[in-house]
């Protein structure tokens, strides 16, 4: 298993008000600035009440304005999506979700919204009622914007308009959660994750919206590779009890700050979307052993929910398995089983 691999996107100097902008020799990052809603550090446990210790940490970080921040990965990925004469076709794409061994309720949710080449995974928090309701709200209005063609948020600027749909779509996700926790109390606190990738197979193009600690991995030629960065206080440098708290989740605010991976998809990959059950149990090798000896997306799926659970199925175990095919092959196959 290997790092992720950066490379460098498009100049974006002349965008004076894109935001902000980070570059080396691997990765174009930019920022883009939504709505000036502040997004608050929050943590993981089963209240959504804080610490003095984790209060302290919190009120000491610098408020972030929430943003869409396009990472891009591969060769020309930033380019606004050309026609390809060959596209891509999206098939044995499956979902599965376990309780785990320890959990008494499933918070995690996920969706595959095949028509849409649309797929994700939300894993949820907020106490005792809060969030498998989460979960559900987010992925459920995703479907919703995606279905009604219902994007308001947005357009994001210099961001292909595919990925600005999906990020649309989740700020929508974002304050629908956060509304219901307003209106009703006992809801106070609760968030999700959220991992979602939206395919353009014609376009050869694939957009991975991102919030929390659920991943998305992709497998190529054998070898497993982490396309997200998870959002927790560890990452932004906190060491301590603190560490494996989340540092950004879905509903905790009425905005949030998206990371979108735009990558090139190629025939043969199989993208993972998982919620933490899965990769806090079983690690990246043993991840890419199931996906590599299991080629069928479902057995593979029922394979990686096993190593989960016998690594101590500590939490609720959610994945989403999609294998990109050429329609070249798909053919070939046909024509031999006719």
């Amino acid at each position: 298993m290997t790092a992720p691999r950066r490379r460098s996107g498009p100049d974006y100097e002349d965008d004076d008000d894109v935001g902000t902008k980070e570059e080396d020799d691997d990765l174009t990052l930019i920022t883009l600035t939504p709505p000036e809603v502040i997004n608050s550090p929050i943590s993981r446990p089963s209240t959504p009440s804080y610490g003095d210790e984790e209060e302290e940490a919190r009120e000491d970080r610098e408020a972030e304005q929430p943003s869409a921040v396009p990472i891009i990965y591969d060769d020309d990925a930033a380019v606004d999506e050309p026609t390809s004469s060959s596209p891509l076709v999206l098939i044995s794409a499956v979902g599965q979700t376990h309780l785990g061994q320890k959990r008494r309720k499933n918070e995690d949710c996920y969706l595959c919204l095949d028509d849409y080449h649309l797929f994700a995974v939300a894993d949820g928090m907020g106490g005792h009622k809060g969030g498998d309701v989460a979960s559900r709200l987010a992925v459920e209005t995703i479907q919703k914007v995606f279905e009604e063609g219902s994007w308001t948020e947005g357009p994001y600027p210099d961001v292909p308009r595919r990925g600005s749909e999906l990020a649309s779509s989740i700020q929508r996700a974002n304050k629908t959660v956060y509304d219901a926790a307003q209106v009703d109390k006992s809801l106070m606190g609760m968030g999700t994750t959220l991992i979602s990738a939206r395919f353009s197979p014609n376009k050869q193009r694939l957009y991975v919206g991102h919030v929390g600690d659920s991943r998305c991995y992709r497998l190529r030629d054998g070898e497993l590779r982490q396309l997200t960065t998870d959002h927790t206080m560890g990452a932004a440098g906190i060491t301590g009890p603190l560490a494996n708290h989340l540092s950004r989740a879905l509903g905790v605010a009425a905005a949030v700050k998206i990371d979108l991976v735009i990558a090139r998809p190629r025939p043969g990959d199989v993208y993972l979307l998982c919620s933490d059950g899965l990769s806090k149990m079983a690690n990246d090798d043993a991840i890419q052993d199931v996906l590599i000896a299991q080629p069928d997306p479902e057995k593979a799926a029922n394979a990686l929910i096993e190593r989960a659970n016998e690594g101590g199925g500590r939490d609720n175990i959610t994945v989403v398995l999609v294998r990109v095919s050429d329609p070249k092959d798909l053919a070939q196959v046909v024509k031999r089983s006719a």
